[in-house]
């Protein structure tokens, strides 16, 4: 008994230690599918948003839009109406979330403002611009600005 005794006092700090980092493993292994589904998450939230600004401010453009796209000429041939000829014909306000760039670059893509992540790594290059260093914050674009405009506005 004295053997046992001995053991556990002169053991019990690493078992102690050892019984938390499995509790802690176990814990998250049990919750690894919340943790990886997060982005996801963030990402249909950030959809969300912007569906909802949106479907407000078409609904107060419906009963003009008609005479604007007229005086204007604007077809709407990029991403939705958002751009026309890589050029911003409305005000956009975007959420970029933090983590990955891809991830951040989704949600401008989301808005319409890029066709694809090339389509931003492309304007970077060629704005001097490095795709990588995107910020996480909320922008408002204001029309009139070109992709390379925005580009440089994320990265700054």
């Amino acid at each position: 008994m004295k053997f046992l005794k001995d053991f556990l006092y002169d053991k019990n700090d690493v078992l102690i230690a050892l019984i938390i980092l499995v509790l802690a493993g176990a814990l998250i292994v049990w919750r690894v599918d919340v943790i990886m589904e997060y982005p996801s998450t963030l990402v249909a939230e950030i959809d969300v948003s912007e569906t909802t600004d949106d479907t407000a401010e078409h609904a107060n453009e419906d009963t003009s839009s008609e005479t604007s796209s007229e005086e204007s000429g604007a077809t709407g041939s990029e991403s939705g109406g958002v751009m026309t000829d890589g050029i911003l014909n409305q005000e956009v306000t975007v959420t970029i979330p933090g983590g990955s760039a891809t991830g951040a670059v989704d949600a401008l893509i989301a808005a319409g403002l890029f066709e694809s992540y090339d389509d931003f790594v492309t304007t970077c290059q060629s704005s001097g611009c490095t795709p990588e260093n995107i910020k996480a914050t909320t922008y408002t674009f204001e029309a009139g600005m070109t992709k390379a405009d925005i580009a440089a506005k994320v990265t700054a």
